[in-house]
């Protein structure tokens, strides 16, 4: 394996600096075309609720009760809020022309650990319905609860607002990420083209590569200069 040679792959990579700002010119372009008319904007909202104690659980054992009990309800819960019997109400009370499976794929609900705690996550292209489904599916679980384990649990802690910006946009990260890949592409091209050059660039290079000695070397002939 030949020696990779530093000095001489700076002086090389200098020589093909226009190759490097060319991409870098082109990772930009790319990264603005992305942003302003491939990327879809889209919006998150956020509602949470508690689970709260019973209103009977004056006891310290009663109130032991309801916690350990409302701990093994809340995965339960998570579930209950993506499934049909709240997705179809939501859909039919806020005439949203989307399945009950579209609904719930832009659903994400989470609990913090050993905490009583759910949060409903909503993402849309739409800023004002992301808020409106997060609220309604609030609203819509805590009927449905009541019915269907004949307790009242839950209550809301904050409701969604609406989200004046888009989560997933972030405009100079991806400007940078644009720029750094358009270098590092150029700066890839440029080593590997370096590495697998083998031309005769000096006189020093044939006594390297060949093992002669150079004797004697011809200027290159530039012509006469008119006056």
């Amino acid at each position: 394996m030949e020696e990779f040679n530093i000095s001489e792959f700076i002086k090389y990579y200098f020589s093909k600096i226009i190759i490097v700002i060319l991409f870098v010119l082109i990772g930009t372009v790319a990264s603005i075309y992305y942003t302003e008319n491939v990327q879809v904007p889209m919006y998150k909202s956020q509602t949470s609720l508690v689970l709260t104690r019973s209103s009977n659980s004056s006891s310290t054992s009663s109130l032991q009760n309801d916690i350990s009990l409302n701990k093994n309800l809340v995965s339960t819960y998570r579930e209950i809020i993506k499934s049909r019997r709240i997705l179809s109400k939501v859909i039919e009370n806020l005439s949203l022309d989307m399945t009950e499976k579209e609904l719930g794929s832009r659903i994400n609900v989470t609990s913090a650990n050993d905490t009583e705690l759910i949060i409903i996550s909503v993402i849309d292209e739409s800023g004002r319905i992301s808020r409106n489904i997060a609220n309604e599916i609030a609203k819509v679980f805590k009927e449905e609860i009541t019915s269907i384990y004949n307790i009242e649990n839950i209550s809301i802690v904050d409701e969604a607002v609406l989200a004046k910006e888009p989560y997933n946009v972030n405009v100079p990260k991806q400007y940078v990420i644009g720029i750094g890949a358009g270098f590092l592409l150029a700066s890839m091209i440029i080593t590997i083209c370096f590495y697998f050059d083998d031309s005769i660039k000096k006189p020093e290079d044939i006594e390297e590569k060949i093992g002669l000695s150079v004797l004697a070397t011809v200027p290159k002939y530039r012509g006469k200069k008119k006056r």
